[in-house]
């Protein structure tokens, strides 16, 4: 008997999870040599990875966080690279770079490659711009190359944990993780606004995209799995200037995190972003931008930002 209701249980759990992977609209079905992507691919070390190089002058990185990609700063390539060099990247296993998991997918791994790509582009230092996962990848990048990084934005950023512990699904569970990944991803994305209007399907279908490159999946598993090989970052050696700049809504990394941050780096600057959420980049695009710019034309200058001076009028 319980042998037939476990059959029964686990048939209804397959016919759930094709079901909603179906609803979430989202599936494996694209090849990643064959996808149009926005950028160029440069091949780093073996691994194809996708960036944006828009711009001249100062050279300004943008790494996008968990899920993101390069479309992440649609709002940011066109205004800061009017006067500056912008190079936005896909992480390895992340938008439109390759999918392997066999290529290395922890936090040291990106930094890396984040190395490796400037290297490969030319690019001696520039000022970094992390959101949310991608601000822990750039602190640990400017904890390892300080003399590489001119200046830090951190944008809903989560701290570099190390060695986290993280939740890898059992075999069993393995056959239902596509639907469970689509179904998160879209609700995570769902709760990263304040404002909804702004996630419209075209928003929507533009960021869960890169999650149909056939082998997204086993990437997120991998990283997951290399993630425990992360060493702490030594963020003494973090002394350039820092621009926290967080939604004043936001409910995945809430406002406190970005105290706890400024207690490793005390020299952080803070700008609060008024009618927005994790996702500030896009819901507030010109008040980010101003405060983006104006940090990194007083830091370069050698000027000491004070935190009103950043903080954009309510609502704009």
């Amino acid at each position: 008997m319980k042998k037939r209701t476990v059959a029964i249980l686990g048939v209804g759990a397959v016919a759930a999870g094709a079901l909603a992977l179906r609803r979430a609209g989202l599936r494996e079905d694209l090849e990643w040599r064959d996808v149009v992507k926005p950028g160029r691919v440069i091949d780093i070390d073996g691994y194809g990875v996708h960036y944006i190089d828009q711009g001249e002058g100062p050279a300004i990185v943008l790494v996008h966080g968990f899920g993101g990609s390069t479309y992440s700063y649609r709002h940011q390539i066109p205004a800061l690279s009017q006067d500056r060099r912008v190079i936005a990247v896909d992480l390895k296993g992340f938008g439109y770079s390759e999918r392997r998991a066999d290529a290395g997918l922890s936090a040291t791994d990106q930094v890396r490659m984040l190395r490796r790509l400037l290297d490969q582009l030319g690019v001696t230092h520039a000022a970094f711009v992390g959101h949310s996962m991608g601000g822990a990848v750039v602190q640990r990048f400017a904890a390892a190359y300080p003399e590489a990084v001119d200046a830090l934005v951190l944008v809903g950023s989560v701290r570099p944990v190390a060695r986290a512990r993280v939740w890898l699904p059992a075999p069993f569970v393995r056959p239902f993780a596509p639907a469970i990944a689509a179904l998160t991803a879209s609700r995570m994305l769902t709760l990263s606004f304040h404002d909804r209007t702004k996630l419209d399907d075209a928003v929507r279908d533009a960021y869960l995209r890169p999650l149909r490159l056939r082998g997204s999946l086993d990437g997120l598993l991998a990283m997951m799995r290399d993630h425990r090989r992360d060493a702490p970052a030594d963020l003494s050696k973090v002394r350039m200037p820092v621009l926290l700049l967080w939604g004043a809504d936001d409910r995945l990394v809430p406002l406190h995190v970005a105290q706890e941050i400024r207690r490793d780096l005390p020299q952080a600057r803070l700008a609060v972003i008024e009618g927005a959420g994790h996702m500030l980049l896009e819901e507030q695009p010109e008040a980010c931008n101003r405060a983006i710019d104006e940090f990194l034309r007083q830091s370069t200058a050698g000027q000491r930002v004070p935190d009103s001076a950043l903080q954009p009028s309510p609502g704009t």
